[in-house]
């Protein structure tokens, strides 16, 4: 481990976040594995070891007490009076490390790290603060690959603790390294949605979590949807016996449920065949990397980069996006792995997140293929930030505006055409003109009300591009868009399916 690093000058350190969650005190341990910051009250602590008077660990427990109750000066104030008590002594230099890095003061945090440090180099909650702080600041000033390191040395001493492991995949992601980004995204999934029936990991060495994270909200919309993906995987095979029963209690449990009954929820969730199954992964199908391309070579993608920069807003269709097996096995992976955890959405729409299952290798086969077929606009230069999909319900109307956290916007579709029973509509609304760049991510993205009086009273003309299966438009991800109105058929197979991946982010998209 690393304990000295000079980050120079007057340094952008001093402009960088404190830790971005629970800043000034210790985290408390909730599962075994899960990261530990903060301060320590000393408790327990050998003092002849470090000829340590009785009055410094008084000190560091009035101090560590009063980081609990984020009184950080006044903590540092305890800290320094245990320092000078005790100068030999690790503690207190790792807690006024804290409560310095709480105040933003982020260098001298480092200095009393790194002390703690040439003290007891095995003083494990140094080493993690640490790490910790290098790795947000190494992040902030956009040296991802020093950041990544950091976080690899907290995945060394936390390997089952999932906001490490989200670093860990965000960092990965940000150096274009696809493989790493999608194995520590498996982990990210095994701890935190694995089930008993499926633990991601082939040789997992710990339990599924007892409570999938975050905690999942039942509604009847996923309950129905989950109902009827368990029947379909049991009807091929994929789900033995078993689930027989696990599939009567679904059925019964979308009869019973009232969604505002907070009691009657908590009992049909907590019932074993709910709570081993809602929100896990129980089937995830094996996607493969193809030996060929799985972005179709063909005279329309050849030529759609130069059509996007030719386009004044930055729009293309590419059509048959996908290769034949490409899509073929993606349609697979959506209908079969129950990765559908994402339920916070209006009319029963189901998202599926990269870190939460919906990675396989043949996604990332595609979007690593897409920095090549759009090497100008997408490239190395533009990072895979985000990958989702969507399922929805066979009939809808639009979805409101909005924009998304992005520079560049994939989007495709792999439901059959035979599903949509309006070969006009069901596809996707880009209207032409762009979310303010003062606006953050709330007002463009999720203020439906604030968006539609921008639009209209900014004349906004939209572009109606109908859905086909196998149909992606790259667009410029700071334009408002939405979802078209659905009329698809009834039944599971038939489910809308669009894939989105993001590129880059907006800001660095504009300084271009």
């Amino acid at each position: 481990m690393v304990t000295e690093v000079s980050m120079g000058g007057h340094s952008e350190t001093e402009k960088a976040p404190a830790a971005n969650h629970d800043v000034g005190r210790t985290v408390k341990v909730q599962k075994t594995g899960q990261a530990r910051y903060g301060t320590d009250a000393g408790a327990g602590c050998d003092l002849s070891a470090h000829h340590t008077p009785s009055g410094a660990l008084g000190q560091i427990e009035q101090g560590h007490q009063m980081c609990l109750s984020r009184q950080h000066i006044d903590a540092e104030a305890c800290f320094r009076a245990a320092i000078a008590l005790a100068p030999e002594w690790p503690m207190p230099h790792n807690n006024l490390g804290w409560v310095l890095q709480a105040q933003g003061r982020n260098e001298e945090a480092l200095v009393c790290y790194n002390r703690a440090l040439q003290i007891d180099a095995t003083q494990e909650l140094a080493q993690a603060n640490l790490a910790y702080l290098l790795a947000n600041l190494y992040f902030f000033i956009g040296k991802f690959a020093e950041a990544r390191s950091m976080w690899l040395f907290l995945a060394n001493i936390y390997p089952e603790d999932h906001q490490v492991l989200d670093n860990l995949i965000s960092t990965a992601l940000r150096v274009n390294d696809f493989s790493d980004a999608g194995q520590w995204a498996t982990c990210y999934a095994a701890v935190t949605k694995a089930s008993v029936y499926h633990p991601m990991l082939a040789h997992a060495t710990a339990a599924p979590p007892d409570v999938a994270l975050p905690t999942p909200k039942l509604s009847r919309g996923k309950l129905q949807h989950d109902l009827e993906q368990y029947q379909y995987l049991r009807d091929k095979g994929l789900l033995d016996q078993e689930f027989d029963d696990i599939i009567n209690y679904y059925s019964m449990a979308i009869n019973r449920l009232d969604e505002n009954n907070t009691a009657l929820q908590e009992s049909i969730y907590n019932a074993p065949e709910i709570k081993n199954t809602y929100g896990r992964i129980i089937h995830h199908y094996p996607a493969n990397k193809l030996p060929g391309n799985a972005v179709a070579v063909s005279e329309s993608s050849k030529h759609a980069e130069q059509k996007y920069l030719k386009s004044k807003l930055g729009i293309v269709i590419i059509d048959d996006f996908l290769s034949d097996e490409a899509l073929s096995e993606l349609q697979k992976f959506c209908l079969e792995s129950t990765v559908w955890h994402s339920n916070s959405y209006s009319h029963d729409r189901l998202g599926a997140f990269f870190r939460e299952g919906f990675n396989c290798p043949l996604l990332l086969q595609i979007a690593e293929e897409m920095q090549f077929v759009f090497p100008n606009v997408i490239g190395k230069k533009h990072p895979l930030l985000q990958m989702w999909a969507y399922k929805y319900r066979h009939n809808q109307p639009s979805t409101h505006p909005h924009a998304d956290f992005a520079a560049v916007n994939v989007n495709f579709w792999i439901t059959p055409d035979g599903a949509n029973q309006n070969s006009e509509s069901g596809g996707l609304i880009i209207y032409d003109i762009e979310a303010p760049m003062d606006w953050d991510f709330d007002a463009y993205n999720r203020q439906g009300d604030k968006i539609s009086t921008f639009l209209k009273s900014s004349d906004a003309k939209c572009i109606v591009i109908p859905y086909r299966c196998n149909r992606a438009i790259i667009f410029n991800s700071d334009l408002f868009h939405a979802t078209a109105p659905l009329e698809f058929r009834p039944g599971y197979i038939n489910k809308r399916v669009n894939i989105t991946m993001l590129y880059g982010e907006r800001e660095a998209a504009k300084k271009e």
